[in-house]
């Protein structure tokens, strides 16, 4: 492993001895996992009582901690657990006095300020309070969403973290539940659960992931969460995005539990709109006209109460899902067996479109290229792969889930408590886990298992009336496999994908250790409250997945080019096919070998990733009303240097040599909170946060480097056109075979039409070109520049109105270029005619790149990554709040926000090595434009009734009392299209069998393979068109029924997308198309600028079908939305 250098270390040791020094001179901040109880004892006259004895009661527990006011009247109780509170203070020549009805909620600072009467000792005066509207103490920019929202507003898919998305200035990353803070990739966001780091590092999301298991923590056995969008306090760190801070339920002096049952059942709910629509309207599959959900069950409950009353508490939840389902594929072009249209539509394919010969010159002929019997077996067999006939593949996903939890109070200076997340998730078809997918195959599916295991202990402890230490420990293990459906290669083409994807089989994807060792200790020392304390993350990484092993051919050119060149080398040396070039119609084909590991291991890597922090805060209380909060914070992620680094060469050794892990990550913090009258609050605060960068992007540059594992890539011919007269050559690697033996199921002949060529193993002594992933040897986690400034407003009728500006300025962002490209001056420069929709023409000029234009001509591209992209945010958000009171609760938020970057790739694709395609790497500010994740409006509104009835008709009664209605409506503007281009591979190498990568540039490259790539329409500004917007409304009634005392039945019923709105999740992207001179009415020549040579035009897509325009729904179901769905659930509470 790399070390740090000495002059390094040394400015580490000086960072952490300012921390100690801190401590003696320097909040009420933020604490995970707990909240802070605080105010100031006075007498009468509003004078200060020092030396008051002040009790904290946890009125659920009976646990009591004892504090001294100090000498400014002061009194601090830290790491509290949330719940229900009294507060009661005395002192000598006063009378008691007791407060009570107090809840707590996670990372809140409760100020309760007490007045003394000069009574006798052994008056008590009772004074009933009701927890603060507003949080005067609050710094950070942060919404809690607490036990009464998350029991009683209905959550499709009951994951608790897809309330986070109630939280202004956060927008879902993707379809999956992944989600942005402030227009940062949801991969750079923090999730702890009970002060435990609650992320898997190589991935950088959510433990389970979005796109995995329905949940890791269930439910039933989280009490309530804070979500932290911005400016958040020292404590917390390592994301540039969001923080959410959850905290899971707990026994008390009261036995209490539940037992739950949830169900959806097909004839409840609405079909799909795509699905419906291709079933009625392009030859579909009439199973499309059902549900892709047979029966979903979750079952379950929680128990809780003493073992020893105000001494030893214990809590258990069982959490279960079953669903039973089929995943439903279907065609989004017409696909059809009757002759249709002409040869030459975009997006049909029938046997009009059967491909024909070309002559010397390139022409078309009239003469077949294959029979028509190969030609209706091509099709035939991209019907029933597309869902075309036949029963769709059965789905059965099933998750155990355990959770106990123990609490024990030593003493009232002691609290100690531990609990143990067990959970178990196996799917069919899991790997690709939405419901419907267009233009694809269950052959690019595989089953799925997560084996979750987490045990998190806690400690607090009370040293002193003025000092508070917090310690915390977590083991835990996440463990994630997926096999393989059917065996490699994988086959890519507009018309269908199908064969094993690039990322089976997953026999570690990762198994991931983790131990953290985490003290926090606060310290209160007269106006201020200090607080420090340090974090020790060890995440053992073991990765077993070799990336692309299966094998990928890849067609390009429009729908109904792909498949004629396609049909053409299904059929490569069976007799039928006279096509002199079956075989290389395709593109580009990639496969990776592992050198060093056995096969049953093949891609695989084992490192440590060592994360190290340490804050120190001071929460300074000016004035009674003005509260300021200082804070610095030191971050370090260690990395290990590959074993096995590439240095064949001083390019490769250049971005595959070293891991650089900064040391210089030193962030200040600060946030102020002014209450200038009751009522009003005036807070804001602008700091400095650092992210860690994901294991899977070190886990590509360590062993995907071209020594442990080698990318080969090899060039087909596409439609194999004469270039200047000379006959295009025959691809060396011939279609479908592979070069080496990919790893999961054995190569079959199943995967072909009928009478086509099986795939077989044919070794190449040429092996094709290598490339590899790379860092620039500058490579860093990014870092954020945040600022905060609102003005929040008590209203009458217990509402709060919050308004508040939101920005962000983020650095070092990574993305993908071919470093093989980055630095070099371009060839030359090309103009373009290029037509709009409205039928003008203009022209444009490019610089482009060749492969002679390399640094290293010997290499092909090199997928290295860079920290250099940037992002700003800002937003207006406006949030009315009331609090559940006499029997009514409203939340509604409005963010209007503005999100611009220069080509961060959104969460959802981003890891790896993910990315957009840049069309020039040496001119990223040409690529500067609407983020990914930009959405410019977003509300969200939640209500929740519980109406109640004093009439004296009991009928009424009966009839109103016991029903809660609530429902949350989310209205967004979409995000931008993320646009692309259809083009010939003549085009895609810029008119030359010589361009370095892809585009009308030649420096387009794919970020996850580094093939060549079309890339988006260069003549407008990335991501320029808008998409679809989401109008979605869920709704929920629940009636309770008693039974006995405290025992009541509970009836619940939902609707999800009650309206049946229809929400597009996906839609075609295809903006232009590129044509070389001389084709698709291309001029063979045009005038060009000086210096520079005409190379073809840009036109709009053309489509043959309406499903394929740009910006037509592709999609319109994933894990956050779509069709109508209902649920019917029964719980009994006791």
């Amino acid at each position: 492993m790399r070390t740090t250098s000495l002059p390094r270390a040394a400015f580490l040791l000086c960072v952490l001895s300012f921390f100690l020094s801190i401590a003696t001179i320097s909040g009420y901040a933020q604490t995970a996992g707990a909240g802070t109880i605080s105010g100031t004892v006075m007498d009468a006259s509003q004078s200060v009582v020092s030396g008051a004895s002040v009790t904290v009661l946890n009125s659920d527990t009976g646990a009591t901690r004892t504090f001294t006011t100090n000498d400014q009247g002061i009194y601090v109780a830290p790491f509290l657990q949330p719940g229900h509170y009294t507060v009661q203070a005395s002192a000598a020549g006063f009378g008691k006095v007791n407060a009570t009805n107090l809840t707590l909620l996670v990372g809140q600072t409760l100020t309760i300020n007490l007045s003394l009467s000069v009574e006798s000792a052994s008056t008590t005066v009772e004074v009933t309070s009701e927890t603060p509207l507003l949080d005067t103490e609050k710094t950070e920019v942060s919404q809690v969403v607490d036990q009464h929202i998350i029991q009683n507003l209905p959550v499709n898919g009951r994951n608790w973290s897809d309330f986070v998305l109630l939280t202004p200035n956060v927008v879902p990353d993707g379809g999956s539940g992944l989600v942005s803070f402030h227009g940062i990739s949801g991969l750079y966001n923090q999730n702890y659960v009970d002060g435990a780091n609650n992320n898997q590092m190589l991935f950088s999301e959510a433990r389970g992931r979005s796109s995995g298991a329905p949940f890791v923590y269930s439910l039933d056995a989280i009490k309530e969460f804070q979500a932290q969008t911005s400016t958040y306090s020292a404590e917390f760190g390592q994301a540039v995005g969001g923080q959410v801070n959850a905290i899971t339920k707990n026994g008390t002096n009261n036995m209490h539990g539940d037992l739950f049952y949830y169900l959806r059942y097909p004839d409840l709910n609405a079909l799909d709109p795509i699905s419906k629509w291709s079933a009625l309207y392009n030859n579909g599959n009439p199973f499309l006209l059902t549900q892709p959900i047979h029966q979903q069950q979750e079952f379950g409950g929680s128990v809780g109460g003493p073992i020893k009353k105000d001494k030893l508490f214990y809590f258990f939840t069982y959490d279960g899902f079953r669903r039973v389902g089929r995943v439903l594929y279907y065609q989004t072009n017409n696909v059809t067996t009757t002759p249709t249209g002409s040869y030459t539509d975009t997006s049909t394919i029938s046997p009009t479109q059967c491909p024909l010969l070309r002559d010397a010159q390139g022409n078309l002929t009239n003469t077949p290229a294959i029979t028509s019997a190969q030609c209706l077996s091509a099709i035939k067999f991209l019907q029933d792969l597309g869902g075309g006939s036949g029963e769709p593949p059965s789905r059965y996903a099933r998750e155990n889930l355990f959770f106990p939890r123990l609490d024990y109070q030593l003493n009232d200076k002691n609290l100690l408590y531990a609990n143990f997340n067990f959970a178990n998730f196996d799917s069919t078809n899991g790997y690709a886990p939405n419901p419907t997918y267009s233009n694809s195959s269950a052959s690019t599916n595989g089953p799925t298992s997560y084996h979750e295991r987490f045990l998190i202990a806690h400690w607090t402890s009370t040293l002193s009336s003025t000092a508070v230490n917090d310690f915390r420990f977590q083991w835990g293990r996440d463990l994630e496999t997926a096999g393989a459906n059917a065996p490699g290669p994988s086959i890519g083409m507009g018309a269908e994908t199908y064969g094993m994807p690039n990322a089976l089989p997953r026999i570690a994807e990762p198994d991931e250790h983790r131990l953290q060792f985490t003290d926090v200790f606060n310290k209160v020392h007269g106006r201020h409250t200090f607080k420090f304390g340090g974090d020790v993350n060890l995440v053992h990484e073991i990765m077993i997945n070799l990336f692309q092993g299966g094998g990928i051919y890849s067609y390009s050119g429009n729908v109904t080019q792909e498949f004629q060149n396609w049909a053409a080398d299904a059929f490569a040396g069976q007799a039928g096919d006279i096509d002199p070039y079956a075989g290389s119609h395709y593109n580009s084909f990639v496969q990776t070998i592992d050198q060093i590991n056995p096969a049953k291991k093949a891609g695989a890597d084992d490192f440590w990733m060592k994360m190290y922090d340490g804050f120190a805060e001071d929460t300074w209380k000016l004035r009674q009303n003005l509260t300021v909060n200082l804070g610095i914070r030191y971050d370090l992620q260690l990395t290990p240097d590959p074993e096995v680094p590439n240095t064949t060469s001083a390019l490769a050794e250049h971005y595959n040599k070293t891991i650089k892990n900064v040391a210089t990550r030193v962030q200040p913090r600060f946030g102020f909170s002014w209450n200038p009258y009751k009522g009003t609050v005036v807070r804001g605060g602008y700091g400095i946060f650092t992210g860690l960068n994901q294991g899977s992007t070190y886990y590509a540059m360590r062993v995907e480097n071209g020594m442990y594992q080698i990318n080969y890539n090899f060039s087909g011919c596409n439609q194999c056109l004469p270039s200047k007269g000379v006959p295009a050559t025959p691809a060396t690697l011939q279609f479908p075979d592979v070069p080496f033996l990919p790893p999961g199921p054995a190569l079959s002949g199943a995967l072909h039409p009928d009478g086509g060529t099986a795939p077989t193993v044919t070794p190449i002594s040429g092996k094709g070109s290598a490339s590899f992933h790379g860092l620039s040897p500058d490579f860093v986690p990014p870092i954020t520049h945040e600022f905060a400034l609102g003005v929040e407003q008590a209203m009458p009728g217990k509402f709060t109105l919050n308004i508040g500006y939101v920005g962000s300025r983020a650095l070092r962002l990574p993305v993908f270029l071919d470093g093989n490209l980055v630095g070099q001056a371009p060839h030359g420069i090309r103009s373009y005619n290029v037509t709009d929709r409205f039928g003008k023409t203009t022209q444009m000029t490019v610089p482009y790149y060749l492969a002679t234009d390399r640094i290293d001509p010997t290499l092909t591209s090199i997928n290295a990554g860079f920290s250099v992209a940037n992002a700003w945010y800002h937003s207006m958000a406006v949030t009315v709040r009331r609090p559940f009171n006499h029997g009514f609760e409203v939340l509604l938020n409005h963010t209007w926000s503005k999100s611009t970057d220069d080509d961060q790739v959104q969460g959802a694709f981003g890891t790896f090595y993910g990315g957009n395609p840049v069309l020039d790497p040496n001119n990223l500010k040409a690529e500067y434009g609407r983020s990914d994740l930009d959405v410019r409006n977003r509300f969200v509104g939640t209500l929740l009734w519980k109406p109640t009835i004093t009439s004296d008709n009991p009928w009424v009664r009966h009839g109103v009392n016991g029903f809660t209605f609530s429902g949350t409506a989310t209205e967004a503007t979409g995000f931008p299209i993320v646009a692309s281009m259809s083009a010939p591979s003549a085009v895609l190498k810029s008119s030359t069998p010589s361009a370095a990568d892809g585009n009308i540039f030649g420096g387009a490259m794919s970020s996850s393979s580094g093939a060549p790539t079309t890339g988006r329409p260069p003549q407008i500004q990335r991501n320029s068109q808008p998409g679809p917007g989401i109008h979605n409304i869920d709704f929920r009634v629940t009636r309770d029924i008693p039974i006995h005392e405290q025992i009541y039945l509970q009836f619940i019923g939902e609707a999800f997308n009650v309206l049946n709105h229809t929400l597009v999740s996906g839609v075609a992207t295809t903006y232009s198309t590129l044509s070389y001179p001389g084709a698709n009415g291309c001029p063979a020549t045009s005038a060009a600028p000086t210096d520079s040579q005409f190379a073809g035009c840009i036109t709009p897509f053309v489509a043959s079908n309406p499903a394929s325009v740009f910006g037509a729904p592709t999609s319109t179901n994933n894990l956050l939305y779509g069709p109508r769905q209902l649920q019917l659930s029964a719980k009994l509470f006791f």
